[in-house]
């Protein structure tokens, strides 16, 4: 018998057998429901084309999902499509975070390599890119488009979504006014599409190149924008025709095929209302309210499109596409002299930004951390910089003078808005092309403190409107000390290798496989620099603070590390009508105004650089250098004995400006020592401490050159080296074959002060400078490549070292400009084609007052002084002394002991210790 604990017992284990039965029956009726494979992807596309709403699409996708994990032992490429979908089908709803998360979880599953599909990432990328694009997050957008080309390219049935990505980066780039890349990135996928000998993918990547070569005013737009029509099918889908018709009409508008161009818009206009395509609808009437505002001056009518366009731009959803309308609007009315409106309108644009700004007070204005939310900064700054142009010719009607101090707080603000908006970009052609844009606006800033009197505040505008990429790039340089040493190498393999098939595509045969096959790596390249460099930023907070330093260099902070007694700064800047001058001594701060004809200048220099035009001409040349010393110099009334010139537009040798119009020899060089700086932040960024080098003076000559370059010979510069040398107890010289390319790259950056005697050219506008050396050329991207260089003063006794392409906003693109964009803070360089004998004197009287003691300033203006006196008057023309001038740090050279100084040293104090001794023991036997 039983008893009733042992009952209890039985029952548990009963109950537990049968729980685990059950369990298990239920297991494999469970696993029995398990479809095959090709019938889950048969339920994933069923789902997917039916016409059911999307929340009903979710929740059976969702319910597979779950199936597929309870009937496989891992994620993969079926789960991957899965999460895919419901990705894609949560970004249609707008429900973004589950739309990002499941589209990055299918990317995790198929980059994972058990059972996943790598092909397929492609298409997780490109939706990726998708959303962050419509979120404004351009950069990751940009990024994911990358990853979508990038795996394209390994899998030819990923070839079309590839090309997809490719051109919604270009249209992306193109938006944000990152032109440059826009084009790149279009060529990129250009290439792609023949190689698949995909005609309609190129006649779309040739459209996206055309519109960016519009906006930066290429020529060849028309020639690439007509291919792409040939290349047209006749059934063509509508985005097809619209972007196609859109972009010709924006072309035959420059062209001045007016009638023609509103034609093409109004067949744009058509297709986009058929289709509801409200955005483009906006944008077709915007491009036609431009064409009549701009080219055929009818404002009534083109306010009239643009009114229309609001409605279009209100049901598209897009908060930029409706701020643009006002801005336009406000541009029109500008236009008719009614400022009151204008700004209204343009108020109302800020309003209307995604930045949560609300104020409509005409005086307010977004601040910097509203600034930084907005996703296209070319908005923000144009609506910012019309606001202040308007407030500025409010002023001039009215003579309010608040209407100056809500004008100087708008510029300030856009200024800000550039800073956002030129750090998202890359490209020197791009940064080159938004100077060229902002340059109107800082000068009616400037303009604007003046009319306050605020000199303190007119030096930001003055140092912004120049030398911005100098400035970044000492920014760069400064920051790579947070770098790793791994970093730098891997960054610096990087830029050399984009040199490199640069050099490579340059020389290759165009229209060839092998140029295309090129072109194509060289894409590649530079992309992959750029993510590198946009990695960096991410990964090292330390290092973006300070590449991206916003602090902007005050009065205060020029007085007292920049200026000494007696030592003032003059910057200009250049105006349509007049030049601004901007003065800073140790105790004051003035802003004045003055005429300027660039012509004159222009007469002046080519005076200048020719010995037989000053001799022809020398009255004319009088009376011009006295004529732009009353213009630019008098004025100012300087009492010190040190000028550190600021140029704007042209370089202009201001010791050779004639300060008595009677007196030939009356030289601003007789009173001032000059020197030069692209901008006053850059010469404040290069005057930290650098370590000694290698060689105190390293000295070059090549003398002779290899016949394919077509150098005549530099002879006696081997013999002027040696003089200088005698300065030096410690110079290593390079002499003929010796000064090769290779020992110049390697020797410059272990050594203190470097003087250079070759041959030069300033290149042109499509050609970099050049440097030539004993066995081959050195081009300017090359210079730049330079890493590090301890290098504290270099000499160019070259050709056209200080003369290059003119860069509205940059100054002159030069060899100089090269190496300081290296980091060297001082450099002195010519600004025309030299007379040999002149140089060698100049420079051997240049170097003997440096060993002196003496400022570099100085020693400089003491050379050519120098040269004068031992001169006849042939030879005291300028053309033979004034080439030469000073750019960057003018503090004396530090003082170098050489290592034959350090032996001797060391051999005194060994002989002064040796005979203490033996006194000592003398003494001590003696006693």
């Amino acid at each position: 018998m039983l008893s009733s604990r042992q009952i209890t017992i039985i029952l548990k284990i009963c109950c537990r057998q049968l729980l685990t039965l059950s369990c298990l029956l239920c297991y494999c009726y469970t696993w029995s429901q398990c479809p095959a494979t090709t019938t889950f992807m048969e339920k994933i596309t069923s789902i997917e084309q039916s016409s059911d709403p999307n929340t009903i699409k979710l929740r059976q996708l969702d319910s597979l999902r779950t199936l597929c994990l309870h009937c496989f032992p891992h994620k993969d490429s079926i789960y991957a499509r899965i999460v895919h979908r419901m990705g894609n089908l949560y970004h249609l709803e707008g429900n973004w975070t589950p739309a990002l998360t499941y589209t990055k979880e299918a990317i995790a599953v198929n980059s994972s390599g058990k059972g996943a599909s790598t092909a397929f990432l492609a298409n997780s990328y490109f939706n990726l890119g998708l959303f962050y694009n419509k979120l404004y997050l351009y950069p990751e957008s940009h990024r994911y488009y990358d990853s979508c080309i990038l795996i394209g390219t390994k899998y030819p049935e990923k070839t079309a979504i590839a090309l997809m990505a490719a051109e919604a980066k270009a249209f992306s780039l193109y938006e944000n006014g990152n032109y440059q890349q826009a084009i790149a990135t279009s060529e990129l996928g250009i290439l792609l599409s023949r190689n698949r000998q995909d005609t309609l993918s190129e006649m779309i990547m040739l459209a996206q190149k055309a519109q960016a070569l519009v906006a930066i005013d290429d020529t060849s737009a028309g020639a690439t924008m007509r291919r792409a029509l040939q290349l047209l099918p006749a059934n063509a889908l509508p985005a097809h025709q619209v972007t196609c018709y859109t972009i010709y009409a924006s072309i035959l508008g420059k062209e001045k095929q007016y009638k023609a161009a509103l034609s093409y818009y109004q067949q744009a206009l058509q297709v986009n209302r058929t289709q509801q395509r409200w955005n483009q609808c906006a944008l077709n009437l915007i491009d036609i309210g431009n064409l009549w505002a701009d080219d055929l001056k009818e404002t009534t009518k083109a306010i009239g499109c643009y009114r229309e366009g609001i409605g279009f731009a209100q049901k598209s959803g897009d908060p930029y596409l409706l701020a643009g309308v006002y801005n336009n609007i406000g541009t029109a009315y500008w236009k008719q002299h009614q400022y009151k409106k204008a700004l209204d309108y343009y108020q109302q644009g800020l309003n209307t930004l995604p930045i949560h700004f609300t104020a409509t007070n005409l005086e307010y204005n977004p601040g910097y951390v509203q600034l930084r939310e907005a996703a296209n900064d070319y908005f923000v700054y144009t609506l910012l910089a019309n606001k202040g142009e308007s407030l500025l010719a409010l002023y001039h009607s009215t003579k309010n003078n608040s209407w100056l101090h809500a004008a100087l707080s708008a510029f300030q603000a856009a200024d800000m808005s550039v800073d956002l908006m030129r750090w998202k970009q890359y490209g020197e052609p791009t940064y080159l092309f938004w100077r060229n844009r902002t340059r109107k606006m800082y000068q009616q800033a400037i303009e604007t403190c003046y009319l306050l009197q605020d000199a303190p505040a007119a030096l930001r505008f003055f140092e912004k409107s120049r030398a911005v990429l100098l400035n970044d790039k000492l920014n760069e340089l400064g920051a790579r000390k947070y770098l790793s040493p791994a970093d730098l190498a891997q960054e610096q393999e990087l830029r050399i290798r984009t040199v490199s098939l640069q050099q490579q595509l340059d020389a290759a045969a165009p229209n060839t496989p092998a140029h295309e096959t090129l072109y194509q790596q060289l894409l590649n390249a530079r992309n992959a620099l750029e993510r590198f460099i946009r990695n960096l930023e991410k990964q090292h907070p330390a290092y973006y603070q300070y590449k991206y330093d916003t602090a902007v260099v005050t009065v205060t902070d020029i007085q007292k590390k920049l200026l000494t007694e007696g030592t003032t700064l003059l910057t200009y800047f250049t105006g349509d009508s007049s030049t601004f001058v901007l003065s800073i001594s140790a105790n004051s701060c003035r802003l004045l105004k003055t005429g300027f004809h660039s012509e004159e200048v222009q007469e002046f220099l080519q005076l200048c650089t020719h010995s037989s035009l000053l001799e022809t001409q020398h009255q004319r040349y009088l009376q011009l250098a006295h004529q732009l010393y009353k213009q630019l110099f008098a004025p100012l009334q300087l009492s010190g004995h040190s000028v550190i010139i600021s140029p704007d537009e042209y370089l202009l040798p201001f010791e050779i400006l004639q300060s008595d119009s009677t007196n030939p020899g009356s030289y601003l060089l007789k009173q001032y020592a000059f020197s030069y700086t692209y901008a006053a932040a850059s010469l404040l960024k290069g005057r930290q401490e650098r370590t000694a080098g290698a060689h105190t003076l390293l000295g070059i000559a090549p003398v002779q050159y290899a016949d394919y370059l077509q150098q005549s010979p530099l002879q006696g510069a081997d013999q002027s080296l040696r003089r200088i040398g005698k300065n030096y107890d410690d110079m290593l010289g390079l002499y003929t074959q010796h000064a090769s390319r290779q020992q110049f790259l390697e020797q410059l950056p272990r050594s203190s002060i470097v003087q250079l005697y070759s041959h030069a050219s300033a290149g042109s506008a499509d050609k970099d400078p050049v440097l030539y050396l004993s066995d081959s050329a050195l081009y300017l991207p090359e210079i730049q490549l330079l890493h590090n260089p301890v290098t504290a003063l270099i000499i160019l006794s070259t050709c056209e070292g200080g003369v290059g392409r003119q860069a509205h906003g940059e100054g002159v693109l030069s060899l100089a400009r090269g190496f300081a964009l290296t980091g060297i803070p001082a450099i002195v360089t010519t600004l025309w084609q030299v007379d040999n004998e002149a140089t060698y004197a100049l420079t051997e009287n240049f170097h003997h007052f440096l060993q002196q003691g003496m400022r570099k300033d100085v020693a400089l203006q003491q050379a050519k002084l120098l040269f004068l006196k031992n001169n006849d008057s042939g030879r005291q023309l300028p053309y033979f002394w004034a080439a030469s001038i000073l750019i960057g740090d003018t503090s004396p050279i530090p003082a170098v002991t050489s290592h034959r100084n350090g032996h001797t040293f060391i051999y005194i104090l060994a002989a002064l210790v040796a005979i203490s001794v033996s006194i000592f023991f003398i003494l001590k036997k003696n006693r």
